[in-house]
């Protein structure tokens, strides 16, 4: 049964893994830690802030060679600054590619 301090339709599940991101219509890579997962969205750490409305596309690595990376097009909700330089990026995904 879940905490009821947790409203969301989905868990969230803490993760920690590298995510790459690519700014919609670009092929230039940023990287960024992602530490929050959902069916609908994610949390990711990186060094610079995007800006909200953006479009990116993301790869999520598979620990498992069966499994192909989670490739997503996600939408920037929001950038939160940390600290020393770090952005805290709320991505909403859009669509699963893969």
């Amino acid at each position: 049964m879940r905490d009821t301090s947790e409203k969301r339709d989905f868990i969230r599940m803490h993760v920690d893994t590298v995510v790459e991101l690519f700014a919609d219509g670009s092929d230039q890579r940023m990287e960024g830690r992602c530490v929050d997962l959902s069916a609908t969205g994610m949390a990711v750490e990186m060094d610079r802030e995007l800006g909200e409305g953006q479009r990116v596309h993301t790869s999520l690595p598979s620990n498992n060679p069966d499994f192909p990376p989670l490739e997503t097009v996600s939408t920037v909700l929001r950038s939160e600054p940390m600290n020393e330089g770090r952005w805290r990026v709320g991505l909403r995904i859009d669509e699963v590619k893969r």
